[in-house]
């Protein structure tokens, strides 16, 4: 990530059984003419979670495809940044989700659509 980044559009949220668990944003970056998806996990589900699974990305509306997307298993880490993308052109949204232990699938959310 470059060190100019700067948040851009909204914030957006994971939920998982009514309570927010993480917040997605979307960064660019005017240097690297990049943007990243970023991930923050909440430390109210970090205390009572034990480790998790999350994955971090951008999604692009022009491409109907999700970019530069890095995924974590089995952490107990509390941000996650994905890959730079070359979508500054493009209209995106970062996308993220968080897989609590035992739970059988993600849940997801996304930043709002910046163009």
């Amino acid at each position: 990530m470059c060190a100019d980044a700067y948040q851009i559009g909204s914030t957006g949220y994971v939920t998982r059984s009514g309570r927010t668990i993480a917040s997605v944003k979307q960064f660019y970056s005017p240097s690297c003419a990049e943007n990243y998806g970023y991930v923050w996990v909440w430390q109210s589900f970090r205390e009572v979670a034990g480790d998790y699974d999350v994955t971090a990305a951008v999604y692009s509306y022009a491409q109907d495809e999700v970019l530069g997307e890095r995924s974590w298993t089995d952490s107990t880490a509390q941000e996650f940044w994905s890959s730079g993308t070359g979508t500054v052109a493009e209209c995106t949204a970062a996308v993220g989700s968080v897989r609590g232990a035992g739970d059988p699938a993600p849940v997801a959310g996304y930043s709002s659509k910046r163009c």
